[in-house]
């Protein structure tokens, strides 16, 4: 008769890590010997971590020793006890637990009242009856301490983070590499580093790298989960599950479930390219969702034994579900009423406030936390045209540094951040450094190409814009026909000042661009669509129509451009110039055809009239916005190649109503832009700032490009001054409309006669370059842009001639 009393672990150095740790590898020696007279108080099992069966296990017949009977065949062919082909899998039920952690010296775990399972039966030498005393099984994957495998792989996780986020990514895999066949953190942290690669580079053996890694992960999960058999199944549904009985091991195996259902859920998007694959995806996301929705029940109602394994379940629980309500909040009505019922949540501003709490919270996953919110600001919301928080994006930034000195990621939010300011050399200067950071991912450095991109449009330096476009198309997958059509794009921005060569070389790129496209989840991408529609049309006709600001403009960057006066005063007249030019060559058609100026038609027109109304609505100057939005939908039927113009236009048109204080006309042309036009170029990207847009109007916030711009200011004295007098609309929404600077330093909305004097004056100034492209006199443009003061003044001068002639006339 043998009895497993002691499980021994020797531990063999095998080097140190990064941070100067030993990285160790256990070797397990289990003593088998005859019972003492007496039953042993306790079995000691001092193990860490422990990687198979022992030499004594594999003796033993595990027929015998155990008592299975017929319904419970084990297979021993291979020297350990392995289920039959009936199907039956020996659950660790809750007897065989408490027994097991009794005889270990650790308190027994509570279970709920149902305690229906299946037990390890005591071994029994041949022809004797079984002793008293069970066998603690030797399984290693049951058998390892809970405090201690939790608590040291959660330590390991920490590290790993600190190294990883510092640019060490070979220290941080180190760490996780050796134990994650054993240890459930570990096998999760080494999945997390093949399924970022993988979404990066959309590599097909690096996603079944990923994918072979996801289930490892979902094995160990099985085996710390609680598992509940048919009987105990049924009952769950009928009785609900008491969570406060979850041992703190069990609940973070609930928690990593979560996250590794929705990492393979995104894979599986990504793998499989049809209906199929995306219906699969779905289900994998609902089962995500209520695994964490379940964690938060364990979360409420659990006792925890240590407070600091607790605030790291609970950052990962708010994580999950925090995210799933802020990125469902994005969607469109329908779509959100749909997921609504089956299930899902869409609170936007509770989802903000749990990622905000988390990030400052000392939880293993608060730097994710951090991260979330970054992409939703700088990233998704600006996406969706979404004004982002700059004195929370400040604040996470500044604290992701001061924790990771020199962690890439945190940089290139930097520079985002500077670049949608409109800070524009310090967010390039962030780029570089970032590009320059060793053991970088290249998928990073083309991020940063990609920014980098912009930067340079902005600022009208065309020629570097196009060098970092040309980059991207040759070191890059993502996309090569976005690529060389950026690249083409930039060089044409240039006008006259291209060379033959270049101009031979913008031909060959875009001949070339449309041999590139690609099918992501199984549909084509809406930019590529675009791009191949605009290549077409150069094929026919020679010749594109600012097609690099049409870019930045399609990519939101309008609002940084704006925030910048100086660029965008440049980017207006450059602009302009082309609009004067296609104006006056479509009225001289007819009586000079042997100009040497492209053959513009009606669209070209459109492309520059609805480029200019943008940027003069970015610049807070609504009223010359709609001057030239309003003539994009005269000409809407005239329009073939550009479909996605005129719905794109409606709501800027909408939102310059919004501007001026016409809430509600602005949400029925927002509404009318969702219902009526559909099959366009860019369809869902608009549908999202249709969304986003709405959701703006109906909280009331201020239509402010960034707060704190010279051009910001403008159009919002003429606002009050026409708020102020009688309003001649049927609407009764309209009302003054301020900054986010003016809401903080005025509470009460009302700008003072320093504050509109100021407004005047920059007007003034911005009216002077714009009219200096009109060539039309300063006053003119003035008046037209701001009629409520040429109104006042108007007043004021009658006022004060009258005045002056009532004091001469008493003077005489």
């Amino acid at each position: 008769m043998f009895y497993v009393t002691r499980i021994a672990t020797r531990h063999d150095v095998l080097g140190e890590d990064e941070l100067g740790n030993p990285i160790v590898m256990p070797e397990f020696v289990a003593a088998a010997r005859t019972p003492p007279s007496t039953p042993m108080a306790t079995t000691e099992f001092i193990q860490e971590r422990m990687t198979g069966p022992t030499a004594t296990e594999q003796q033993l017949d595990a027929t015998t020793a155990l008592g299975i009977t017929a319904e419970t065949q084990f297979n021993t062919s291979n020297g350990e006890p392995q289920p039959s082909t009936s199907g039956y899998q020996p659950q660790r039920g809750p007897r065989n637990r408490d027994r097991r952690d009794s005889y270990s010296g650790i308190a027994p775990r509570a279970e709920p009242e149902d305690t229906d399972s299946d037990e390890f039966f005591e071994a029994e030498d041949h022809g004797s009856s079984p002793p008293s005393s069970p066998i603690v099984p030797c399984n290693p994957s049951t058998a390892i301490s809970t405090e201690l495998t939790l608590y040291s792989a959660l330590g390991d996780c920490e590290r790993a983070l600190q190294l990883f986020f510092n640019n060490n990514l070979d220290g941080a895999i180190s760490i996780m590499t050796p134990w994650k066949d054993v240890s459930l953190y570990h096998a999760h942290g080494a999945a997390i580093f093949e399924f970022i690669p993988a979404m990066l580079t959309l590599d097909p053996v690096q996603i079944q790298k990923a994918n072979d890694a996801l289930r490892h992960t979902f094995e160990l999960c099985s085996q710390h989960r609680r598992n509940y058999n048919f009987v105990q199944s049924i009952g769950a549904i009928i009785r609900r599950p008491n969570y406060a009985t979850y041992t703190e091991e069990e609940a973070h195996a609930e928690l990593i479930h979560a996250e590794a259902v929705m990492l393979q859920a995104c894979i599986g998007a990504l793998e499989n390219e049809d209906v199929a694959g995306l219906v699969k995806a779905s289900f994998r996301i609902k089962s995500s969702f209520n695994s964490y929705k379940q964690c938060a029940k364990i979360l409420s109602r659990k006792e925890w034994e240590s407070a600091e394994c607790k605030a790291h379940f609970e950052s990962g629980v708010r994580l999950g579900l925090a995210t799933f309500d802020v990125m469902i909040s994005l969607l469109p009505p329908r779509l959100i009423t749909l997921l609504e019922f089956i299930g899902f949540s869409a609170n936007k501003e509770k989802g903000i406030e749990d990622l905000k709490m988390e990030a400052k919270s000392p939880g293993l996953r608060s730097v994710l936390c951090s991260l979330t919110l970054l992409i939703y600001y700088l990233v998704i919301g600006h996406f969706a045209a979404i004004v982002p928080d700059y004195f929370a994006t400040e604040q996470m930034i500044s604290r992701g540094l001061a924790r990771y000195p020199n962690s890439v990621w945190f940089t290139m939010f930097k520079a985002r951040m500077l670049l949608l300011r409109g800070m524009i050399n310090e967010a390039v200067e962030s780029y570089q450094m970032a590009t320059h950071t060793e053991n970088l991912w290249p998928q990073l450095k083309h991020l940063c190409y990609w920014e980098m991109i912009w930067a340079y449009g902005i600022m009208m330096e065309w020629s570097q814009a196009a060098w970092y476009a040309s980059r991207l198309g040759v070191e890059s997958k993502w996309s090569r026909t976005i690529y060389m059509y950026t690249e083409a794009a930039m060089h044409l921005e240039r006008g006259d000042g291209l060379t033959t060569d270049q101009r031979r070389h913008c031909e060959l790129l875009l001949r070339k661009a449309t041999s590139y496209k690609q099918r992501v989840m199984g549909r084509s991408l809406p930019m590529e669509k675009f791009v191949i529609r605009r290549c077409e049309r150069w094929l026919r006709r020679g010749y594109l129509t600012l097609p690099g600001v049409e870019l930045m403009c399609l990519w939101n960057m309008f609002p940084s451009l704006a925030a910048e006066p100086h660029y965008a005063d440049r980017m207006l007249k450059h602009i302009e110039k082309l609009c004067d030019e296609v104006e006056t060559t479509l009225r001289s058609r007819r009586s000079d055809s042997s100009s040497d100026t492209p053959d513009y038609d009606k669209e070209d027109l459109a492309v520059v009239k609805y480029l200019n109304g943008s940027l003069l609505a970015a610049m807070s100057l609504p009223r010359l916005a709609l001057r030239h939005l309003e003539v994009v939908l005269t000409m809407k039927d005239e329009i073939k190649d550009g479909t996605h113009l005129v719905p794109f236009t409606a709501v800027e048109i909408a939102m310059c109503h919004y501007a001026l204080g016409d809430s509600y006309q602005a949400v029925d042309i927002l509404h009318d832009a969702r219902k009526k036009y559909a099959g366009y170029l860019l369809e869902a990207r608009l549908q999202f700032r249709i969304h986003s847009k709405l959701e703006l109007i109906n909280a009331g916030a201020a239509n402010t490009v960034v707060a704190g711009t010279t051009a910001s200011a403008v159009p919002m004295a003429s606002v009050n001054v026409l708020a102020a007098r009688p309003s001649t609309s049927t609407s009764s929404s309209s009302r003054p409309i301020t900054t986010s600077r003016e809401v903080v330093e005025n509470r009460s909305g009302r700008m003072t006669t320093r504050e509109v004097l100021n407004t005047i004056a920059d007007s003034r100034a911005i009216m002077a370059a714009s009219s200096h492209v009109r060539n039309e006199p300063e006053e003119i443009a003035l008046q037209r842009a701001n009629p409520g003061h040429a109104h006042v003044n108007a007043n004021a001068n009658t006022n004060a001639n009258t005045n002056a002639n009532a004091n001469s006339n008493t003077n005489r």
